[in-house]
């Protein structure tokens, strides 16, 4: 999850729904306001994110030339989702995003943020004919690894299946306050985080949390599958470790980038940074 640091989109950037065959997906979208668009820039959210995440990232991308979509994955707040667990699944939740790159006219530069990298690999891994690159933004191979982060998404995921969703948010927000890192957000910015998090089907995000547990490393085939891939994480980023980063992207033949004065929202934090490094990225052959 990210915390925006404003609600007002930039000028250009606008909702829209995307249809596809598997469903309806709410959106941020933005275009190039001269000439003809690079190409299309799909960007998936992590756990507890949503479209906002990419905000102005998406604004930076179409002023580079490209049509940039940031999506709410099924389930996600403004995208609505079964109740089904089953239906969360990281093979469920990648055939979505190969439908939304078919969508969007195939060929997307491929953009996941934390555990929406896990969903971009597996899309990837769907079907990669319809990804010209994979780009993942303070993701990890797998399943976290340290023993605390496990422990609380155990009990959240725990409370997301057993209590009210506006009680975990409580529960949660009280634990979130007590952090070293955490900054108190205006007040409309506070009450879009509970809008968003209580938004969510709370079947959907206790199976995402789950898929946060127990997520193969499959770096390997992403590898083999000749999409070109790019690791990219703030330099103080606190989700998966950077060593664990640097080692994901040395398999995939790669070397990380770092994005600095930024940690596990790259896309908030320093938009301009994040945006040169994708677009150098996308044009690199």
């Amino acid at each position: 999850m990210s915390t925006p640091r404003t609600l007002t989109l930039p000028d250009g950037v606008h909702p829209a729904t995307l249809e596809t065959d598997r469903g309806d997906f709410a959106t941020l979208q933005a275009r190039p306001d001269i000439g003809t668009p690079l190409g299309t820039v799909l960007l998936v959210p992590g756990w507890t994110g949503s479209k906002e995440d990419f905000t102005p990232l998406v604004d930076h991308l179409a002023r580079y030339g490209w049509i940039a979509v940031a999506v709410d994955q099924r389930g996600q707040f403004e995208t609505p989702g079964p109740d089904d667990p089953a239906a969360y699944s990281l093979a469920e939740l990648g055939a979505d995003v190969v439908a939304m790159s078919k969508a969007l006219g195939g060929y997307s530069q491929l953009v996941g943020h934390s555990f929406g990298g896990l969903v971009a690999r597996e899309a990837v891994l769907t079907d990669p004919s319809v990804f010209s690159t994979i780009t993942l933004l303070c993701s990890g191979p797998g399943a976290f690894s340290d023993e605390m982060k496990l422990k609380g998404l155990q009990m959240l995921a725990y409370g997301l299946e057993n209590l009210p969703i506006e009680q975990v948010y409580d529960i949660k927000l009280e634990h979130d306050r007590e952090a070293l890192r955490y900054v108190v957000p205006s007040d409309d910015v506070a009450a879009f985080l509970r809008k968003r998090f209580t938004g969510n089907t709370p079947a959907g995000l206790a199976a995402v949390t789950r898929r946060l547990l127990d997520s193969e490393d499959r770096t390997e085939k992403l590898a083999a599958t000749g999409v070109r891939a790019q690791v990219v994480y703030g330099e103080s980023d606190d989700g998966w470790p950077p060593a664990v980063q640097d080692d994901m992207a040395e398999r995939l033949g790669v070397k990380a980038q770092v994005v600095p004065d930024a940690a596990h929202s790259p896309a908030i934090e320093q938009p301009a940074a994040t945006a040169r490094l994708l677009v150098d990225f996308f044009h690199r052959q």
